[in-house]
């Protein structure tokens, strides 16, 4: 655990950083639903004067009503905000644990001493994983206090089903970030492909639906297994959850299974 517990050391600054201000947004966030509700009617009008495309592109899908609790956080935090914020945080580490260090010649050093490929990999992915878990953990109690302020009332399984998919989401990309780094050791290629991948996805879960021809295959993007099946309102979907914790897993081991066989700093 030495691996892990040093980069975290290393890295608490930006970790502690990171998630405050993410928890500090989305309570802010929260605590503006009561105005939001006030004014729904005028709102409305304004929302339904604007294209689908444009909704869209924000992750508003068809149906979704913004003046529920349910619906504002859905469209507010995690239709876009937070699975992006998080995609961000995991693709930035990931692309860093293992490629970042490569290029600065310090995986080298590491790989010297008397640790397993496995190991070395293994502990990477716990840096990539406990960031994440803090980030989110942060961000559930964020929106379970400003919810409690302002007095709205959701289950807490469906919050927490919410900020999961999220936390999945930048786990997914961040695993793809970091396999992609072990694959080649080029942070560079880890970082870009990995955001690419992402907005890609993105784009083809929202935009999906307003294209009939596609209406339905947004159901295979990453995005849509996390946070399409509205948790908040619905709950957890395990089939969903599975899927996509599947892929993850596959995307991990690809990158294991190059980074077990190939040189380092070559």
């Amino acid at each position: 655990m030495h691996i892990l517990t040093q980069n975290l050391r290393m890295g608490r600054g930006n970790l502690l950083g990171f998630g405050i201000g993410l928890a500090a947004l989305s309570l802010i966030s929260v605590l503006f639903l009561p105005s939001i509700q006030e004014n729904g009617q005028e709102l409305q009008g304004l929302i339904k004067s604007m294209p689908k495309g444009m909704l869209a592109a924000f992750g508003i899908s068809e149906g979704v009503s913004l003046f529920t609790p349910e619906g504002f956080l859905q469209g507010r935090l995690f239709a876009l905000m937070v699975p992006l914020l998080l995609i961000i945080q995991g693709v930035g580490i990931g692309s860093a644990t293992i490629a970042g260090e490569e290029e600065r010649g310090q995986l080298e050093m590491v790989a010297a001493h008397p640790v397993s490929r496995t190991r070395l990999f293994l502990e990477k992915l716990g840096v990539l994983v406990v960031a994440l878990l803090f980030s989110s953990l942060l961000l559930f109690l964020s929106v379970w206090l400003g919810l409690q302020a302002v007095g709205v009332s959701l289950p807490l399984s469906h919050q927490f089903a919410a900020v999961s998919g999220s936390f999945l989401l930048g786990l997914l990309f961040g695993s793809l970030a970091l396999a992609l780094g072990a694959w080649n050791g080029r942070r560079a290629v880890a970082l870009g492909l990995a955001s690419l991948t992402a907005v890609v996805t993105y784009l083809w879960n929202a935009l999906a639906p307003l294209n009939k021809d596609l209406a339905g295959s947004q159901k295979f993007s990453p995005f849509y297994l996390a946070t399409g099946y509205e948790p908040l309102r619905n709950g957890f979907d395990w089939d969903y959850t599975t899927i996509l914790l599947g892929i993850t897993l596959l995307v991990l081991a690809l990158g294991f299974l190059r980074f077990r066989q190939r040189d380092i700093g070559v």
